[in-house]
């Protein structure tokens, strides 16, 4: 799904299967009943170097970016972790990725 696509800072791709199930089991420990992600199936894709938040491949080509909280629980406010649901990868990467990686490139 992520061959040949361009990662822009702060993003990168995530590949270590350790580290993909582990964000992943944390991901399932922190979304409630009333989450958009409870249920859904999660990969960990990649990763944002500068903050706690997480890129998720879901069902159908949609991707979430998910601002995790670290909580050792379950979060009780639906609101959290933070999460964006985006149509596929391109729209994220056109949506966030990009506008962030602009903002932080004029600030540098």
């Amino acid at each position: 799904m992520t061959d040949g696509f361009v990662w822009l800072e702060p993003w990168y791709p995530v590949d270590d299967t350790a580290i993909c199930a582990g964000l992943e089991a944390q991901l399932r420990l922190e979304v409630s009943r009333r989450h958009v992600l409870h249920g859904e199936a999660v990969q960990l894709i990649a990763r944002r170097g500068d903050t706690d938040d997480a890129l998720f491949l879901l069902a159908g080509g949609r991707v979430a970016e998910v601002h995790m909280t670290w909580s050792k629980r379950t979060e009780p406010d639906p609101r959290w972790p933070a999460t964006g649901i985006f149509a596929s990868l391109d729209d994220w990467a056109h949506d966030s990725m990009l506008p962030l990686h602009r903002e932080l490139s004029e600030i540098s």
